[in-house]
């Protein structure tokens, strides 16, 4: 994708004043360059296409979010809604069963995929209680779609600290599981000891 150039990002200004000709849009130097800054990785086409679309729909200036909102719209795919989405799970279980779990998995959409490797296939395919298997997947399946519907919108730079962010915050979360878990293994293996055993019992006035 070819990014929006200053030139370029001078037209999208000019047509927004335009277009809105009563309204105070980009009135200094700071607000043009956190607006360039902001819509300056969209294909200039396609931010375009979106700005005449919102002109024709919107009585108000388009805001940033609703531009980049818009160009998502143009080329981020459909994703399926939370009935679709339940519908190729249901399909996948029917054509390859309980038995061929990656084969299944892979006939998925990458979002799909994920939802249903968080619940887990085999417990989706077992479990009795479909209506509760169903509604939890709605839930993780929406909670995967709004993160990615959201991050579709974002450029790229901030997408990209956005992500190295959590992955620091993943990263201490699990070291910290991982040493509670060894703590927690140590206290197990003291406690297991001869030595532990028996002065537990003296305590107890089980041996002398």
């Amino acid at each position: 994708m070819i990014e929006v150039t200053p030139q370029e990002f001078d037209f999208i200004r000019a047509s927004i004043k335009s277009a809105y000709p009563t309204f105070n849009v980009m009135p200094d130097q700071y607000s043009i360059r956190m607006w360039y800054r902001m819509l300056g990785d969209l294909d200039y086409k396609l931010c375009e296409t979106a700005l005449m679309e919102l002109f024709a729909t919107h009585t108000y200036p388009p805001q940033i979010s609703e531009i980049r909102e818009k160009c998502a719209e143009y080329t981020v795919p459909h994703l399926k809604d939370q009935g679709e989405a339940w519908g190729e799970v249901q399909k996948a279980i029917s054509q390859y069963g309980y038995y061929r779990q990656e084969e299944a998995l892979e006939s998925l959409t990458p979002i799909v995929r994920e939802a249903v490797k968080r619940l887990g296939f085999r417990e989706i395919c077992l479990d009795e209680n479909q209506d509760a298997v169903r509604a939890h997947f709605f839930k993780i399946y929406s909670a995967l779609a709004e993160r990615k519907s959201n991050d579709a919108k974002l450029p790229p730079g901030i997408l990209e600290a956005k992500n190295k962010y959590i992955a620091q915050i993943t990263a201490q979360e699990n070291t910290a599981i991982e040493q509670k878990q060894q703590e927690e293994a140590e206290e197990d293996r003291v406690c297991a000891t001869p030595e532990y055993i028996d002065m537990l019992m003296r305590e107890h006035g089980f041996k002398r």
